[in-house]
């Protein structure tokens, strides 16, 4: 705004009437109150500009926020997810464990009744072939003790016949006596099935 000076002197260095001086005054009012709508227009541009951008701001804020509370329940989610696979790995664990468990000791009955089928199968071999060989040795028992009598039969035939001339048929009868007193031929009857069987006694 012009001075006093220069409105009283004017221009020219003239004095300015009153109206004039008020003329002017309103102008430059006028021009300084432009000024400042202007201004506060570009104030009020800016502000809702930033007010704009406030509430972009909080949008994205409040985005944000809802991204994170639903990555917290993702991560929640995801976390109760692997705990359940964790827990039914330990679970498939713990019954294949037990599986095994029971495989081993399956195993293990399997060969202890092996082992005792094997024993009981050596035993009854061993008890056959012990009676077997009982039995025969009774049998060649008898027949050693038939030849023998046998044998002292005959001489004493052969002695009675040299001094008296003894009758055969005693003799015979006599022989048939010891057969049947010895078992004899009953006891080749009963070896024969066992022969039967392929058994091999050992010498």
């Amino acid at each position: 705004m012009d001075s006093p000076t220069s409105l009283e002197n004017g221009e020219g260095g003239r004095l300015i009437a009153p109206q004039e001086a008020c003329n002017r005054i309103a102008d430059v009012v006028q021009e300084a109150i432009r000024k400042m709508e202007m201004v506060a227009d570009d104030k009020m541009r800016m502000f809702k500009k930033a007010r704009l951008a406030l509430d972009a701001c909080d949008r994205e804020l409040e985005d944000k926020a809802k991204e994170v509370v639903e990555l917290k329940l993702e991560r929640q989610k995801k976390k109760l997810q692997v705990e359940e696979l964790e827990r039914i790995v330990r679970l498939k664990q713990a019954e294949a464990d037990m599986f095994q468990l029971k495989a081993n000791e399956a195993k293990r009955e399997a060969e202890r009744l092996q082992r005792i089928a094997l024993a009981k199968s050596d035993k009854s071999e061993e008890e056959y072939a012990s009676s077997y060989l009982k039995l025969r040795l009774s049998e060649a028992e008898a027949e050693k003790q038939y030849l023998f009598e046998k044998i002292k039969l005959q001489e004493s035939s052969r002695a009675s016949q040299s001094s008296s001339g003894g009758d055969p048929s005693l003799m015979y009868s006599k022989i048939r006596d010891l057969l049947h007193g010895y078992n004899i031929i009953p006891a080749k009857t009963e070896s024969q099935p066992n022969e039967r069987h392929g058994f091999r006694a050992n010498p």
